[in-house]
């Protein structure tokens, strides 16, 4: 197997209409994708059945869980939310966030 790299850098697509995952690489139980956010652009809410890991590689952001719990982000944060877990993202700045679900 050889290494694969990804120049995330260069990933810059953002749309001031909606926030599209862009797909990094998948496996048959793994997914990573990266997320480009405008200033207040939200991600769901939305409920996955999954695991989801986010690191917010760039930018400041805020997740809601369940509708009450808040956590702030800011650029190197790694948040974990367990499958099952309604969760909404919104960006407090232009942000850049990884996201890695596993079944």
């Amino acid at each position: 197997m050889s290494m694969q790299v990804i120049d995330t850098e260069s990933m810059q697509k953002v749309s001031a209409k909606e926030v599209k995952p862009i797909p990094l690489y998948q496996l048959e139980n793994l997914l990573i994708s990266l997320l480009c956010l405008e200033v207040n652009q939200i991600v769901g809410p939305c409920t996955m059945t999954n695991q989801v890991i986010y690191l917010m590689l760039s930018g400041k952001g805020e997740l809601i869980v369940t509708g009450e719990e808040r956590q702030f982000l800011n650029s190197g944060s790694l948040i974990v939310i367990p499958a099952g877990v309604e969760r909404m993202l919104l960006a407090k700045e232009q942000s850049r966030v990884l996201t890695i679900q596993s079944s």
